[in-house]
């Protein structure tokens, strides 16, 4: 679910990050530092484990992790330049950006997995299976709700029958015939 992530959040992060990893590129560590520096920008960046490359996407990995070191998607455009992407920013600070971080443990990385926005796909689709879970769930309680009324009336004819109250049977077997049907 996208929640919203506060710039105080993404610099706490990126300062953990510079701090405990060393990038494969230097040059990202500009970036990086950029974005610390400059609130504005920072809060239109969103964190993604998803790669888009048909919008703004910077990826940036440490030493640990087997991914490029630096990558810029602009609208399908693929640069290895990070100057770019200081351009960019300069140029156009309001626009929204995602940006990949990766590192070793990023996967389990609570203060990571809190600025990692989900993708509107994955909402629709855990939309989608709740739906039916919901689906399912109400079929098996009216199923079960049946059944406990059928019971209450079954016990209130067998009452009525003892007690030998013509009227009451006649009432109570009606509402099980309806339930029935």
């Amino acid at each position: 679910m996208n929640r919203w992530v506060s710039t105080s959040e993404k610099t706490s992060f990126l300062q953990w990050f510079l701090k405990n990893h060393r990038l494969k590129s230097k040059e990202a560590r500009t970036i990086l530092d950029y974005l610390i520096n400059h609130s504005h920008i920072l809060e239109n960046t969103t964190f993604s484990h998803t790669l888009s490359t048909d919008s703004k996407t910077i990826v940036i990995s440490s030493m640990q992790s087997d991914e490029p070191g630096f990558i810029y998607y602009d609208h399908g455009k693929k640069s290895e330049d990070p100057s770019k992407v200081l351009g960019d920013f300069m140029a156009h600070p309001g626009t929204k950006r995602n940006m990949m971080i990766h590192f070793y443990g990023s996967h389990i990385h609570s203060s990571y997995q809190k600025l990692v926005q989900t993708p509107i796909k994955e909402q629709f689709q855990n939309y989608k299976r709740f739906k039916k879970y919901e689906l399912a769930t109400n079929s098996v309680l009216s199923q079960v709700q049946q059944q406990t009324d059928r019971a209450s009336l079954l016990a209130d004819i067998d009452q009525a029958l003892d007690e030998r109250n013509e009227a009451r049977f006649k009432e109570l077997t009606l509402l099980l015939r309806e339930l029935d049907q």
